[in-house]
């Protein structure tokens, strides 16, 4: 029977995985969008060539922790995922959305398991998974690939509370066993504590997993309700004076005593981890803007506390209604609530009621009040073998009192509760323990106990809805224990519900347009989303992008991505002036802004005013030190200016660049050409230098061509040197490879005909200085060579 039951479990965990895969296979063809791209395409921790180390020492974004613009984000388990897959397959998208569905359907089995053992039966355990798998607000966390982060912390986080569950199972069973655990296993239990480190270095809210292990341990296992605490906290009230005369004549039951050991030893774990968190990350908070969280900058208490209570009740709607849908819900599209007088505060005040009335049900007890006192002494009444207190009373006679509120069965009595009313108090329980899986992970990204950089992200209700398809299931179970069919037939319509908004929503984001789009029908009001149009409909070359840049700096005056995005149009479309406008407009808002001084760099060097641009560069730089494009651009300025000074700076820039990023193809071809054509900080105006700087030079040329073979002017360059250091036949193989990929080159063909003949083939060198002739006629010392080999032929 038992063998059967487990495969029965298994054929569900199964059909749970095949569910969750069927619904999120369409968004694998997705492309990266959103935060995907500084996640992982332009994130340099990302890239193979980047030194592990640095994944542990930068934030989630590629910045070091120390930086002032780093949002303190540690998850380097999550970028080392993202680098695997890079190193599977490259940055190819859909291999990236595999790996995020494949640990989806596994969380999705995990969490079946968990509420199996649980004692949730195997149509509740069943319901709650594919609730699960089928929400709609996961598809930000799942197809989405930067929500890894919050699938992975979720795999750990089940594992870490299944751990937890095996480290009591030596003497508490299953959800129906009524005896409380005096022991537990040390092993499961430093497992445990383990997998919630795992899950915290994914994402923050996994340190949560050690408060959900103590919820389970105290509702779950030991079986505290409010009658419990209360008398509890009547007999902590007695006074000191009856405390000291009592202490010495109670003895605490064991299950207490080990119970209170694991509260210790979770509350000590938790402390170590936020600890060492705080020390990693440098201390301090995060830094954001008013326009990621403009509650969080108000300067009146009355505004942020009722804005973030709301910013609560809105969550739990999307849980519970999953139909506004929206990436992004920062400037202003949610406005402040900044009086008692709103009509949003009946919204807070419903969900809190609710909330409330689910709490006091779970904790109400469902057994007739027990005597509380007996001989004069306080104590707290139970049911179980292993929950006597002996105590020994001032006559000298002892007693025994029980330590819980559940009543005991004396021998030759009859057992008043039913079954029916077992299960509905362990229903009680378990609807405490789905509050704590919906309330505590959600704590960290709720704004009550530091700022995030968000208003609402729907990735972050990952793990809280759990919490929530738990409390759906429990609901479930009652309702289909009274009306099966009704229950079954709830249950299906809203799996198909989910299921059918599940399946269109990946649609959305399976690129940047579409999932634009989609939220300019839900969130017109957000500037960021029509900055995010301009930008689709700008990498298209369609001019319309520019009517979504001005209506995003309508909504929002200050927008500086939006100038310099503005500016960016305008130059590309031969209005030059209005740019530099635009740009100007953008650093009087925010003069280190990096895109608009890259911008303003973009424009000073296309006109020509290379000072300026490599102030600009220099000032991107000092914002983004690890940006190899910057340091090459500002090496590409100072060569133009030509001091000796500047040739000096030019060549530590372009090795910086490289240094960065060794497959910088277009930086080693510039520092081979710096060194080519400079010796000791000077530009030469004839030849070429000698000895080891030529050959560094060359050096640089022949990695250039390994990263980038198809490129003539890397190959004619290169030919050049080796003609000039006597390596005829190296020089011949180049120059032919450049004349191969670039036909009209004139000066590659004349070169060429140098090198045939100084390897003596001077019919083939009158070919080629033929053709550089016909190809440039005003190349005289390529006629003039090819006169003197015909008069000497």
């Amino acid at each position: 029977m038992g063998a059967e039951c487990s495969t029965t479990r298994l054929w569900a965990a199964l059909a749970a995985a095949g569910f969750t895969i069927l619904l999120f296979v369409n968004g694998i063809p997705g492309e990266f969008v959103f935060d995907d791209h500084e996640a992982i395409e332009n994130n340099l921790d990302v890239r193979l060539d980047t030194p592990l180390s640095d994944v542990f020492s930068n934030d989630f974004w590629g910045l070091p922790l120390d930086d002032p613009e780093s949002h303190k984000s540690y998850r380097p388990l999550t970028v080392l995922s993202f680098r695997f897959n890079r190193y599977l397959h490259g940055l190819w998208a859909p291999g990236f959305h595999v790996g995020n569905i494949a640990a989806h359907s596994l969380v999705c089995v995990l969490f079946f398991w968990f509420c199996s053992g649980l004692g949730m039966g195997l149509s509740g355990s069943l319901g709650a998974a594919l609730l699960f798998a089928a929400h709609p607000v996961h598809t930000e966390a799942v197809t989405s690939i930067v929500g890894r982060t919050e699938i992975l912390s979720a795999f750990f986080f089940l594992l870490s509370i299944i751990a937890y569950q095996r480290s009591l199972n030596r003497y508490y069973n299953s959800p129906t066993d009524t005896r409380r655990p005096e022991r537990f296993s040390v092993l499961w239990m430093a497992l445990a504590v383990f997998l919630s480190a795992v899950s915290l270095l994914c994402k923050e809210q996994g340190v949560t997993a050690l408060g959900v292990c103590l919820s389970y341990d105290v509702f779950v296992v030991c079986g505290f309700n409010f009658r419990s605490f209360a008398v509890a906290c009547r007999y902590m009230l007695r006074g000191f004076k009856q405390w000291e005369n009592m202490k010495r004549h109670i003895h605490p039951p064991e299950w207490l005593l080990s119970l209170i050991k694991r509260v210790i030893i979770i509350v000590t774990t938790a402390i170590v981890l936020l600890t060492l968190r705080i020390i990693i990350i440098g201390g301090g908070s995060p830094s954001f803007v008013d326009s990621d969280n403009p509650a969080s900058f108000s300067p009146h208490f009355q505004t942020r506390l009722l804005t973030y209570s709301y910013l609560c009740a809105f969550n739990f709607w999307l849980l519970l209604c999953p139909s506004w849908l929206c990436y992004d819900w920062s400037m202003g599209s949610i406005p402040l609530v900044d009086s008692l007088g709103d009509g949003r505060n009946l919204a807070t005040c419903a969900v809190m009621v609710i909330l409330v009335c689910l709490l006091l049900h779970g904790l109400s007890s469902g057994y007739s009040r027990t005597t509380a006192l007996q001989n004069g002494y306080a104590a707290i009444p139970a049911s179980e073998e292993n929950n006597h207190v002996t105590t020994v009373a001032p006559n000298g006679q002892s007693t025994s009192c029980h330590f819980m509120h559940r009543k005991k069965k004396t021998s030759g009595s009859r057992d008043s509760s039913t079954t029916a009313d077992k299960a509905l108090q362990r229903s009680k329980h378990l609807s405490v323990f789905a509050l704590s899986l919906l309330l505590l992970p959600f704590l960290p990204a709720s704004n009550l106990f530091f700022p995030v950089g968000f208003v609402v992200a729907e990735r972050i209700l990952y793990l809280p809805s759990m919490g929530f398809c738990l409390l759906v299931a429990i609901g479930y179970k009652q309702l289909r224990s009274k009306w099966k069919v009704p229950a079954i037939l709830a249950l299906c319509c809203i799996l198909l519900m989910f299921s059918a908004k599940t399946l269109a929503r990946n649609l959305e984001w399976s690129n940047t347009q579409t999932l634009a789009e989609a939220a300019l029908k839900v969130n017109s009001g957000n500037a960021k989303v029509h900055l995010t149009m301009g930008n689709v409909l700008a990498q298209q070359g369609n001019r319309s992008c520019e009517g979504f840049y001005r209506r995003a700096l309508t909504l929002r005056p200050q927008y500086t991505a939006a100038w310099a995005n503005l500016g960016l149009v305008l130059l590309n479309t031969d209005r030059p002036q209005e740019a530099e406008d635009c740009y100007r407009r953008a650093l009087a808002i925010k003069p280190d802004h990096v895109n608009g001084n890259t911008n303003m760099a973009h424009l000073c060097r296309l006109q020509g005013r290379w000072e300026e641009a490599r102030r600009h560069y220099s000032e991107a730089a000092r914002r983004r030190p690890k940006n190899p494009a910057l340091h090459y651009f500002i090496g590409f300025a100072s060569e133009k200016l030509g001091s000796p000074e500047d040739l000096q700076q030019a060549e530590l820039k372009f090795q910086k660049a490289i240094q960065l990023h060794p497959a910088y193809w277009e930086a080693h071809l510039a520092l081979g050409r710096l060194l080519a054509t400079t010796s000791n900080g000077r530009r030469l105006q004839h030849g070429f230098p000698k000895g080891k700087q030529m050959d560094k030079a060359i050096l640089h040329y022949e990695k250039a061509i390994r990263l980038k073979p198809d490129d003539p002017e890397a190959r004619y360059e290169l030919g050049r040197l080796l003609l000039s250091k006597g390596h005829t036949r190296r020089a011949e193989e180049e120059l032919l490879a450049a004349v191969r990929l670039s036909p009209s080159h004139a000066h590659a063909h004349f070169e060429l005909g140098n090198a045939y003949e100084a390897l003596g083939n001077t019919r083939q060198a009158v070919t080629s200085l033929q053709r550089a002739v016909n190809l440039d006629q005003t190349l005289a010392v390529a006629r003039q060579k090819l006169d003197s080999l015909i008069i000497a032929s």
